[in-house]
C-alpha cells in the first residue's frame, strides 16, 4: 500500500489519529492540497475548487486539530466557505 505524501508542517507525526485516512480523500482530487495550502497561507478560499470543497466537507471534524494543529480556525472558516460554493454541503456545526 502506497501512502500518500505529506505536507511538512500541516500535522504532527505520531499523532494517534490516522492522518493518511484523513488526508486521503484530500489527495484524490487533483491539485485539492495545493488549494488547501494555498489558503492556509493566504487566508483566501477563491482558489479552491467545487470537487475539492467536497472532499473536504466530506473529513471528519475529529481529523482538523490533527490536520491542522498550527490554526484550529481555518477548518471552519474553509468548511463555511465551501457551504458558499457547493450549496449542498454540510456547515461546521
Amino acid at each position: 500500500m502506497q501512502t500518500p505524501p505529506t505536507v511538512p508542517g500541516i500535522f504532527l507525526p505520531g499523532s494517534p489519529i490516522d492522518l493518511v485516512k484523513c488526508w486521503s480523500s484530500l489527495f484524490n482530487v487533483e491539485g485539492c492540497v495545493l488549494e488547501i495550502a494555498k489558503s492556509i497561507f493566504s487566508g483566501k478560499f477563491e482558489n479552491v475548487e467545487a470537487a475539492c470543497c467536497k472532499a473536504f466537507s466530506t473529513l471528519d471534524a475529529n481529523c482538523w486539530p490533527h490536520m491542522f494543529p498550527l490554526n484550529p480556525f481555518f477548518p471552519p472558516l474553509l468548511k463555511d466557505n465551501c457551504a458558499r460554493i457547493v450549496p449542498n454541503s454540510p456547515t461546521h456545526n
